[in-house]
């Protein structure tokens, strides 16, 4: 089964109002995102995983990078994931091993291993092949012979960077997908607000992104400001609420990949 492709999601020719959520890493704090999501029913979330980082502890980096000695920033298990951890949502493609792709670029091989690898992981622990990835690093760690090369050697044809829009403009290429904005940037309550005012005059879509394990930084956003995100997001019956691939799938054939 290729991921996005069982859905009941249609489009019937008026405007809406899209949904979607994504998660990088596969770490211990998505435990706790998805009990929220499942709270409310918000099946809408992606996380991007990186399988050949099953238990992984990279704690100590993530701890000097924000300053934070208490933060941590574990993997989970491979067990955890074939025993349906993330049953109800949809897992992608974040590399094997999480390299800055562009060291790549003039080893496509590197790429398609990378890529493929993690992929085929995924469909052998969950039964759905991803068509879809998270940029590992960001916009930073890509150029647009990455891109060529991602496109032309591996099957994704979408991949979320790190580039916040501010906007609910739906994508030029899946392939260099910007979201509007990470759920711990000060935008969002403003975004988030707007979106569920607006009277759609042509199709919208509010993509955040985060790491879960951003929501245990002290003074950042807390799990308990994203529950009551998700609880308006979801309750609002005028949006729909989707995957990352559910929305590549339902909007393909009019937004190209590159």
């Amino acid at each position: 089964m290729v991921a996005g492709q069982n859905t009941k999601i249609t489009r019937d020719g008026t405007p809406k109002k899209y949904f979607t959520l994504s998660f990088d890493d596969g770490i211990i704090q998505d435990r706790r995102v998805l009990e929220i999501l499942r709270k409310y029913g918000a099946y809408c979330a992606t996380f991007n995983i990186n399988t050949a980082y099953f238990g992984y502890d990279n704690s100590e980096f993530i701890q000097w990078a924000y300053k934070c000695p208490s933060l941590t920033h574990i993997r989970l298990t491979e067990d955890e994931v074939r025993g349906g951890i993330y049953d109800g949502f949809e897992l992608a493609v974040h590399t094997l091993h999480h390299p800055s792709l562009k060291v790549y670029d003039t080893a496509p091989d590197k790429i398609r291993e990378e890529i493929c690898g993690d992929a085929e992981n995924i469909e052998r622990l969950c039964g759905i092949y991803p068509i879809g990835m998270a940029w590992p690093g960001g916009d930073g760690d890509y150029t647009d012979i990455t891109v060529k090369h991602v496109y032309e050697n591996t099957p994704v044809r979408y991949a979320r960077g790190s580039t916040s829009t501010y906007s609910f403009d739906l994508p030029d290429t899946f392939l260099k997908w910007y979201p509007t904005c990470s759920f711990l940037d000060g935008k969002t309550v403003e975004l988030t607000r707007e979106f569920l005012e607006a009277k759609p005059e042509k199709d919208m879509l509010f993509y955040v992104w985060a790491h879960s394990y951003e929501f245990d930084v002290p003074g950042a956003r807390s799990y308990g400001e994203f529950e009551e995100f998700i609880k308006a997001i979801s309750s609002a019956e005028d949006v729909v609420l989707l995957t990352n691939a559910e929305f590549y799938q339902l909007f393909k054939d009019e937004i190209p990949s590159v």
